[in-house]
């Protein structure tokens, strides 16, 4: 009779035990995924948080979530052109950084990476900080440059990562100074090239 009875109730034991083993491989996943997909720093990767709208930001300032982590504002000052100093602004909103830094590369030509290193004043431990840098875009033939801007905030957590696009077209004083420069160097290597052949006629 007491066996039929520890029969009868070992059924709804073992279905918690079930449920409890199954909520603790749940949370030990979880909690393996973001440590190694975000709080793994140590590789200097990258964890990517994409736009969560359409920003142009070379006419507002542009803001992204970074997942769970917390929240960026990228703000560009001055003329967005190439070869011109370039202020930048940034706002990290939630999150603690170590550091912060923008890279301007270009969306459809390999431009190389213009990475600005930002500095602040904010006390570590704001809720909300500012950092300030300046950066500059490189020189493009092209009348309308497609470039995007990466905030890249290094946490304790890693190193976590937003962007926005933006579209530079060049001054004319720029251009115009560019292409004079370039004319006046090919002036100079013919001039010495003439140099250099009159002086081998003169010693023949």
């Amino acid at each position: 009779m007491y066996r039929a009875e520890d029969d009868n109730a070992r059924p709804p034991l073992l279905n918690l035990l079930i449920v409890v083993t199954l909520i603790t491989i749940v949370v030990s996943l979880y909690y393996l995924i973001d440590y190694y997909l975000v709080r793994d720093g140590s590789n200097g990767k990258v964890t990517w948080f994409a736009p969560n709208q359409s920003c142009e930001l070379s006419h507002a300032p542009c803001s992204a979530e970074l997942g769970r982590f917390g929240r960026v504002t990228l703000s560009l000052e001055g003329d967005i052109s190439p070869l011109t100093p370039l202020g930048i602004h940034v706002v990290t909103e939630g999150v603690t950084p170590e550091g912060v830094e923008v890279d301007f590369i270009g969306r459809h030509m390999d431009m190389g990476v213009k990475r600005s290193m930002l500095a602040t004043t904010d006390a570590p431990s704001a809720e909300r900080q500012q950092w300030l840098g300046e950066g500059q875009l490189g020189f493009c033939s092209s009348a309308t440059m497609a470039w995007r801007a990466q905030i890249i905030v290094t946490t304790e957590r890693g190193r976590l990562g937003s962007w926005f696009d933006f579209d530079s077209h060049p001054q004319a004083s720029t251009a115009e100074q560019l292409e004079s420069s370039v004319n006046q160097l090919f002036r100079n290597e013919r001039r010495s090239r003439s140099a250099h052949d009159s002086d081998r006629r003169s010693g023949s």
